[in-house]
């Protein structure tokens, strides 16, 4: 079945809803899954593999340590779908101040729907890293304000890319920040040099090496003009069962709700 961004993005908050979400992380949310089915990132199929983890409540984000450059993180076993949005703004903030800074945020679930905080990032005027770990290899997200999307890419071995990013925060030694070693971890590098990660994402375009898989800017822009042209195929049978959990956001009807087009007759 194919389906609209705004039938998408609708389906998705409501879930989130469903699970106790807060309404502005519920959009977010919603919004970071319907990105990324449009993006050819199988959002839906990340939001169903996660659900039964879903945390409903949001607690304050914990910071276990901060430096000039690096800042760590508790992701309190939250989804990265919902952490993205409030480390990106974080990082963006530390960005006034800083030319380059990092968020490593931990026990948390990481995933490819991260491209939608990579995007954010770089309308926002910065570059952007986005390192995760998956069971077989580490993976990538890199943008730039100079161009419209990211890169993603699948890649056994990224120690060159640490290296740089330690290079330019200046660390050394024992505070050299690691490529994630578990799944339940990211770090999310931003930086106002902007030139310097357009050369990386250059190199890797312009590079044909069979050692890793490369999501191009032009393929993630073609995927989303095809998309808004024609809708989005999704599996009729995922939408149906993630639909069965936004039902349970369905309230008594009462003057107030009906007030608010909610309850049994909205």
């Amino acid at each position: 079945m194919r389906v609209s961004h705004l039938e998408l993005y609708t389906h998705c908050k409501k879930i989130f809803q469903a699970l106790g979400v807060p309404y502005g992380y519920a959009e977010e949310g919603a919004e970071t899954v319907a990105n990324a089915e449009f993006l050819g990132l199988y959002g839906l199929q990340q939001l169903w593999d996660e659900l039964p983890a879903l945390q409903g409540e949001i607690e304050e984000i914990e910071i276990l340590n901060e430096s000039n450059s690096v800042t760590v993180i508790d992701g309190g076993k939250q989804s990265g779908m919902l952490l993205g949005k409030a480390c990106a703004d974080y990082l963006i903030a530390r960005l006034e101040d800083q030319s380059s800074v990092a968020v490593c945020v931990r026990d948390t679930r990481p995933s490819r729907v991260l491209v939608q905080q990579a995007m954010y990032i770089s309308r926002k005027g910065h570059a952007s890293i986005i390192l995760y770990k998956k069971p077989s290899h580490s993976s990538l997200i890199i943008s730039s304000p100079n161009y419209m999307y990211p890169i993603m890419i699948h890649k056994r071995d990224n120690e060159d890319i640490i290296e740089g990013i330690n290079k330019e925060l200046g660390l050394t030694g024992d505070n050299k920040l690691k490529l994630p070693s578990v799944t339940t971890r990211f770090c999310m590098f931003g930086t106002t040099k902007v030139e310097e990660v357009d050369e990386i994402i250059d190199r890797f375009e312009n590079t044909i090496d069979t050692k890793y898989i490369l999501t191009t800017t032009d393929d993630f822009e073609q995927r989303w003009e095809s998309s808004w042209q024609f809708g989005t195929e999704v599996s009729r049978e995922l939408w149906l069962d993630l639909n069965e959990t936004g039902k349970r956001m369905l309230v008594e009807s009462t003057d107030q709700s009906r007030e608010r087009g909610a309850g049994e007759m909205a």
